[in-house]
């Protein structure tokens, strides 16, 4: 298999600040990392140069308004809110990171390449169509979802976020569109940003409900009991939806080294979490996954974790093994439940087991 992985030095002149934990060391660790693991070759790991989105393309998620916005306060070194805020370079940058996704996914279509990982900031999966939140300017998942969907006759999109912040802004653009399924897996938001979404409640509305599904882990919950969510949601999902492809907003931050967050994923978590979604994107889509970067902000486990999630892409590479910490004995018992009152409320729509 050749996977695509979408980088770009333009993606570093985003910058919010000394000591911003969204910050372009970020990229840089993770690029040194894979250098020195020789993971780079024409055969397994391509590395890919990404394109601007255009601004058509960018319109069918965000106002020409709050695009003009975003340009301007980029221009002007703006801050947005506490948390984000744009330099010279945020612009082309995020512009750049919307584009990645949509580059991937013409090589795919193309034949050129099986798979792809964009390896890109700004993040953007809190981002909405009229409001950067987050550390994210566009919705860079979004916009390839809205893309494909407005182009190939009869697809679909699943979108998977495994981020330990909910995805919210994804959510909110994709409320009400069925031809899109949104899995979101997160840290329970009462304990955690956004705080007002990701609830199991919140199923989508009018031809869109049914289309929107959250699993809020509680804190502490680690390999085990985030692969069972996932595995009983994720695979009967996607066989009965059927999607044209997978696209995963990958955050890092439920691993148990970051310091934003309060899941305890390892990096040997993240290969089989990401063993899971190709073997069910081989059996749904013909393997066509998209992994975009959201969060994840300890450089060793962002750069070990990336590296593991390439290997059932690639078929190539040593597995990086790490024993995550023990959870809660109450956890199980917990998930169990929550599982269960999520396949109850979904059972209008989809059959899972």
């Amino acid at each position: 298999m050749t996977t695509g992985f979408f980088y770009h030095k333009a993606f570093l002149k985003h910058d919010m600040g000394a000591g911003h934990p969204e910050c372009p060391e970020r990229l840089t660790a993770v690029m040194e990392f894979l250098q020195r693991r020789k993971a780079f070759n024409e055969e397994n790991l391509c590395l890919a140069s990404p394109r601007a989105a255009t601004l058509p393309e960018l319109e069918r998620v965000h106002p020409k308004d709050y695009i003009d916005f975003i340009r301007t306060a980029s221009e002007r070194e703006s801050r947005f809110d506490a948390d984000t805020r744009a330099s010279k370079g945020s612009y082309n940058a995020a512009i750049l990171a919307a584009g990645a996704g949509l580059k991937a996914w013409e090589s795919i279509s193309n034949g050129d390449i099986d798979n792809a990982f964009s390896l890109a900031r700004p993040p953007g999966h809190h981002a909405n169509e009229n409001q950067v939140r987050g550390f994210c300017l566009f919705n860079n998942v979004a916009v390839v979802a809205k893309h494909i969907t407005a182009t190939v006759s009869d697809s679909r999109v699943l979108i998977l976020d495994i981020d330990a912040h909910h995805g919210n802004g994804t959510q909110e653009i994709l409320y009400t569109d069925p031809s899109t399924l949104y899995i979101g897996l997160h840290q329970d938001p009462r304990t955690l940003y956004p705080g007002y979404s990701g609830y199991i409640n919140e199923l989508g509305e009018g031809s869109g409900k049914g289309y929107n599904i959250n699993i809020p882990l509680p804190p502490g919950v680690s390999d085990s009991s985030f692969l069972q969510a996932l595995n009983e949601i994720f695979p009967p999902l996607a066989k009965q939806f059927q999607p044209t492809i997978i696209l995963v907003s990958a955050g890092y931050d439920a691993h148990f080294r970051d310091y934003l967050t309060n899941l305890l994923l390892s990096t040997t978590g993240f290969f089989q979490i990401s063993h899971l979604i190709n073997e069910v994107a081989q059996r749904t889509c013909d393997g066509n996954v998209i992994m975009f970067l959201e969060g994840g902000y300890d450089l060793k486990a962002l750069s070990e974790s990336i590296y593991n999630t390439l290997i059932p892409m690639t078929g190539e590479g040593k597995i990086i093994q790490e024993k995550p910490p023990k959870e809660d004995p109450r956890i199980p018992k917990y998930l169990g439940k929550l599982l269960t009152e999520t396949k109850e409320m979904l059972k209008p729509q989809w059959e899972i087991p």
